[in-house]
């Protein structure tokens, strides 16, 4: 992680984001921006003056975080096609952004953190909690899919040496009469492990503990068990991207945890 981009809406919850963000830098010790856009359909002047204002608040905010050497990135335009503009334009590699407000009557569907979430080519951590020491629990739903698995290999990097990952495979059965269920977790587990092991050969030996385990039952309701019992301060998730029309969706569980986040939620492709 070389370059980690807060974008950055002057509300609470992107204050929120914005410590984390400095804490992350700080951790990796990576170039740090913060990026706020401004919607161009008022006047010149009034624009201007508004750039000022969010320049000299953002400003105060880094200094604030001992963090003044960030850089202050002021845009006009529409924001989720501004901020992933200029993650390719500054050559970002991570991106940090706050909660969407909860009071909208749009909700999560529509707001800049779907879009961006939609198009951004980095993994993008929706940053929610207060506390921004350095994660030290994390949790990934892990299925067999390329983009778990990069979930899995982003979190590993991301976390201090002390951390610990969990990974939770979900096995969804309908019962079927004559069907040795026994059998098939049995078959399924020696695959998870088998996997589980193999990912982790392909990370740095030194790093964050690997736990994980197979569940079987309903997806959503195994994975709040867990959240319950691990208490994780990140949850790390992949999002399947295959074509135009799959991009334009985020999937039934990166949607679900980003409009109920139990904790921080990181989203990797």
């Amino acid at each position: 992680m070389q370059h980690i981009m807060v974008a950055h809406d002057l509300s609470d919850n992107a204050q929120i984001a914005l410590r984390r963000g400095v804490q992350l830098a700080q951790q990796h010790q990576a170039r740090l921006s913060v990026i706020y856009v401004l919607e161009d359909h008022l006047p010149m002047a009034v624009l201007e003056k508004q750039m000022l204002a969010a320049d000299a608040l953002l400003s105060q905010q880094l200094q604030d975080c001992d963090a003044g050497n960030a850089q202050v990135l002021i845009k006009m335009g529409r924001p989720a096609q501004t901020i992933v503009a200029a993650q390719k334009a500054h050559s970002v590699d991570f991106m940090v952004m706050g909660d969407h407000h909860q009071d909208s009557p749009e909700y999560f569907s529509g707001t800049t953190l779907e879009r961006v979430l939609q198009r951004s080519a980095v993994p993008v951590l929706l940053a929610i909690e207060a506390n921004v020491s350095s994660y030290q629990r994390a949790l990934v739903p892990l299925d067999f899919s390329l983009c778990a698995c990069h979930a899995l290999h982003h979190v590993f990097k991301l976390l201090p040496h002390s951390a610990s990952i969990h990974a939770l495979h979900v096995l969804e059965m309908a019962e079927v009469h004559g069907f040795d269920s026994d059998s098939e977790i049995s078959w399924q587990t020696s695959l998870f492990d088998q996997l589980v092991m193999d990912e982790r050969a392909k990370l740095p030996e030194r790093g964050p503990q690997i736990s994980h385990e197979l569940r079987q039952g309903e997806l959503h309701n195994c994975l709040a068990q867990v959240i319950t019992e691990q208490q994780p301060q990140i949850l790390a998730i992949g999002k399947h991207g295959r074509g135009v029309l799959a991009d334009a969706l985020l999937g039934s569980l990166a949607q679900h945890f980003l409009e109920h986040p139990p904790c921080d939620v990181l989203v990797v492709k």
